[in-house]
C-alpha cells in the first residue's frame, strides 16, 4: 500500500506542478495580452486627440489670420471649442517678450501653471507653422501646446492650448481594474497618473506596455502598468481542478498499467503451468519407464493366475467327474484376477495421461497407497523395504489425485535412490500422514546418508541437483505442485541420519466434505 501510495505521488506531483505552472504562464500570458490590447485601444484613441489638438491650432490660426484676438470670431470658436472639448482648459495668444515678473490679466490666470520665460523662449525655438510641447510647473496634471504663428512685426507670437491631461488621457470605456495609466513627456516626467496599484507583495511580475503617442508636436508617451493578483493568475477551477483532474488521470494510468501487469503475470504463469504439466507428464512417463520391470511383474501375477484357474477349469469339464459347481468358482476367480489387472493397468494409465490438472476431493491416505502399489515391487527388487504409519481415518484434501501421487512417487524415487548407496544398516523407506492443526502432513523418511547442509537451502532451485546424472528438475517441479495445491514441501536432514520432505496440504473442511458427499 504505501509503495503504490509513493509511486502516486511520484507521478501526481511533479504533473500537477507542471500543469499548473503552464496554466499560470498561460493566464498570465492571457493578462498581458490583454493589457496590451487595452493598451493599444488607449493609444489610438490617445493619438487621435493628439491629432485634434494640431488641427484646432491650425483654425484658431486660420481664424486669427482674418481677425483678431478681441474679435467674436475668434471668441466663439474658442468657447465652441472648449465647450465640445472639455481637455482643452484654455486658448491663448502669448508673445514671446513677456515681462520677466510673469504674464498680466486673463493670460496670466490661464497660464498660471508655466513659467512665463520658459513660454517665451519656448516661442522663439519653434519656427512659423511649428508646434511643441511646455510641461506645467510644480507638477501639474497639464501641459501647453505651443504653436508659432506669424509675426505681427514687434515680436514672435504663439497659439497656446492648455490641456487639461487628466481628461486627455481617461479612457472612454474607464481603466480597467487594479491598472496605472500614466502619460509622459518626451524628458520621461511624469505629466499626469490615473488607476489604483495593486500593494506589492504577491510574487507575480508586473505587465506593462509603453508606447509613444503618433503626433509629432506632442511627443507623449502613453504607459499601463498592472500586478496581476495570484486568483487571476491561478483561477479555482485552475487551482483545484488540474490537481483533480491530473490525480485522476494518473490513478487510471496506474489502474490500467496494473491491469497490464496482472494480465502478464497471468500469461506468464498461464506459459509457466503448461510448462510444469508438460515437464510433470514427461516424468511420469519416465518414472514408468523405469518401473516397468515391477510393473510387469504386478500384472503377470493376476494373468498367471487366471491361466492357472483356466487351466484347471478345463480340466474339470474334460473329466467325468466335473461339477457345475467347481467350474463357478474357477470363473469367479478369474474374474477377482482380470479386475485386479485391470485397476493396475487403470492406475498406471491414469498416471501417464496427459491432462489438465483436476482439483477435487481426494483422500490423501489413499494417494500414498496408490504410490505404494506401484513403487513396492521394484523397491523390494533393490532390497529397500517399504513402511507404512498412515492416520486410520481417511484425510479428505481438494488436490489434482495424479499430480500429489507423482510428488509423493518422486520423493519415494529419490530416497531410494540417496539409500541404493548404502550398503550397511537399515535400508528403508517410511510413509507416514497425520494430521497437524487444519493441515495434512505426508513425510517420506530414509535411513540414507542425509543431506549437507549447505545443500539444503538449494534443494528446490532449477538445475540444482546432488546427483551425477541429475538435472535438478523434480523437486522444482515438486514445489510448483504442492504449491497449486495450496500446500507446502519442505525438507530437513541430519548428517549420517537420513532426511525427512514434508508435504502440507489444506484438509478439506467438513462443509465441502459434506458438500463432495
Amino acid at each position: 500500500m504505501k509503495s503504490r501510495l509513493a509511486t502516486f505521488l511520484l507521478l501526481w506531483v511533479p504533473l500537477a506542478l507542471i500543469g499548473l505552472g503552464l496554466g499560470a504562464a498561460i493566464e498570465f500570458t492571457r493578462a498581458s495580452d490583454a493589457l496590451h490590447r487595452e493598451g493599444a485601444t488607449l493609444h489610438r484613441v490617445l493619438s487621435q486627440r493628439a491629432e485634434q489638438h494640431d488641427a484646432h491650432l491650425t483654425s484658431l490660426a486660420a481664424v486669427l489670420a482674418s481677425s483678431t484676438a478681441d474679435s467674436g470670431t475668434w471668441r466663439a470658436v474658442v468657447e465652441a471649442m472648449q465647450r465640445f472639448y472639455p481637455r482643452i482648459a484654455a486658448v491663448e495668444l502669448a508673445g514671446s517678450g513677456a515681462p520677466p515678473d510673469g504674464l498680466e490679466g486673463k493670460a496670466a490666470e490661464n497660464l498660471k501653471d508655466f513659467d512665463p520665460l520658459a513660454l517665451a523662449a519656448r516661442i522663439r525655438e519653434l519656427a512659423p507653422g511649428h508646434a511643441g510641447t511646455l510641461p506645467s510647473r510644480g507638477g501639474k496634471p497639464f501641459y501647453a501646446l505651443v504653436k508659432r504663428i506669424p509675426d505681427n512685426g514687434s515680436e514672435p507670437r504663439a497659439l497656446v492650448l492648455v490641456i487639461d491631461a487628466t481628461r486627455m488621457a481617461e479612457p472612454e470605456g474607464g481603466l480597467p481594474e487594479e491598472t496605472v495609466l500614466a502619460l509622459h513627456d518626451s524628458s520621461g516626467a511624469r505629466i499626469v497618473s490615473q488607476g489604483r496599484e495593486r500593494p506589492p507583495g504577491t510574487g507575480l511580475p508586473e505587465l506593462t506596455y509603453e508606447r509613444a503617442l503618433g503626433s509629432r508636436s506632442q511627443p507623449l508617451v502613453l504607459s499601463l502598468e498592472r500586478r496581476p493578483a495570484v486568483a487571476e493568475i491561478l483561477p479555482p477551477i485552475l487551482l483545484i481542478g488540474w490537481p483533480l483532474a491530473s490525480g485522476l488521470a494518473v490513478l487510471l494510468l496506474l489502474a490500467v498499467l496494473r491491469e497490464k501487469r496482472a494480465s502478464q503475470r497471468a500469461r506468464e504463469a498461464m506459459r509457466l503451468h503448461q510448462q510444469d504439466a508438460r515437464l510433470a507428464h514427461a516424468m511420469r512417463v519416465n518414472t514408468v519407464g523405469e518401473m516397468a520391470s515391477g510393473i510387469a511383474h504386478e500384472i503377470t501375477q493376476p494373468l498367471t493366475a487366471i491361466l492357472s484357474q483356466s487351466q484347471a477349469g478345463l480340466r474339470l469339464m474334460r473329466s467325468a467327474a466335473g461339477h457345475p459347481d467347481a467350474l463357478i468358482g474357477v470363473l469367479d476367480a478369474n474374474v477377482r484376477h482380470a479386475l485386479r489387472a485391470g485397476e493396475i493397468l487403470e492406475r498406471l494409465r491414469a498416471y501417464v495421461t496427459r491432462r489438465e490438472p483436476q482439483p477435487q476431493p481426494n483422500d490423501l491416505n489413499c494417494i500414498v497407497r496408490n504410490v505404494v502399489a506401484l513403487t513396492q515391487r521394484d523397491l523390494l527388487e533393490r532390497g529397500i523395504g517399504l513402511n507404512l504409519e498412515l492416520v486410520p481415518s481417511p484425510l479428505p484434501a481438494r488436490v489434482d489425485r495424479v499430480a500429489i501421487e507423482q510428488v509423493v512417487h518422486n520423493l519415494v524415487r529419490n530416497a531410494a535412490e540417496a539409500i541404493a548407496g548404502e550398503t550397511g544398516g537399515r535400508r528403508e523407506i517410511t510413509l507416514t500422514t497425520r494430521l497437524v492443526g487444519g493441515d495434512v502432513e505426508i513425510a517420506v523418511s530414509d535411513t540414507g546418508p542425509g543431506i549437507a547442509e549447505a545443500d539444503l537451502a538449494r534443494l528446490f532451485e532449477p538445475f540444482f541437483t546432488t546427483k551425477s546424472g541429475g538435472m535438478g528438475l523434480g523437486l522444482p517441479l515438486c514445489e510448483r505442485l504442492v504449491q497449486s495445491a495450496g500446500g507446502r514441501i519442505a525438507a530437513r536432514s541430519e548428517a549420517g541420519r537420513g532426511a525427512v520432505f514434508t508435504v502440507r496440504l489444506p484438509l478439506l473442511a467438513l462443509e465441502q466434505r459434506i458438500a463432495a458427499e
